[in-house]
C-alpha cells in the first residue's frame, strides 16, 4: 500500500557530488482520536543523492495527508509506508526512523521504528 498522497522527487542538479540527505519531520497529530503522536515525535528520513531528490513541500503535503488515514493506526505500518513510498520517489535505499511519543500509555512509552525497503522499483 502507498500512502494517501503522492511523494516527488526533483532533479538533483549535482548528482556527481556524493551527498547525503536527512529529513527530520516533526510528526504532526495523526490520529484525532487519541491526540497521537505526542509533539516531540519526530521522523527522519535518510538517504544518499543520486539523480533524484525529496522535494521538501511533496513531503511536507504527504505527512499531513496521512492525518486521519486508518495506517496511523500502527505507527510501524505507517514508517513502513513512508520508507517505501521515499524508496519508490527516490528510486533507491532509504532509512525511515521514527521515534514516537504514546498519549494514553501509563509507562510513558516511546516507540522507535527503523524501515529500510527490500524491494526497490525498476530502473
Amino acid at each position: 500500500m502507498s500512502g494517501p498522497a503522492s511523494l516527488n522527487a526533483i532533479a538533483n542538479a549535482r548528482p556527481d557530488l556524493s551527498t547525503e540527505v536527512e529529513h527530520i519531520v516533526e510528526l504532526p497529530e495523526l490520529c484525532p482520536a487519541t491526540g497521537n503522536p505526542r509533539p516531540g515525535s519526530t521522523l527522519t528520513i535518510r538517504y544518499e543523492a543520486g539523480e533524484r531528490l525529496l522535494e521538501l513541500f511533496s513531503l511536507d503535503a504527504y505527512i499531513a495527508a496521512f492525518i486521519g488515514h486508518p495506517v496511523v493506526r500502527d505507527m510501524e505500518y505507517f514508517v513502513q509506508t513512508v520508507a517505501q513510498d521515499s524508496a519508490d520517489a527516490l528510486g533507491h535505499a532509504v532509512e525511515v526512523r521514527a521515534d514516537v511519543q504514546f498519549n494514553r500509555v501509563r509507562q510513558g512509552q516511546r516507540l522507535t521504528v527503523r524501515a529500510h525497503p527490500r524491494t526497490l522499483p525498476a530502473p
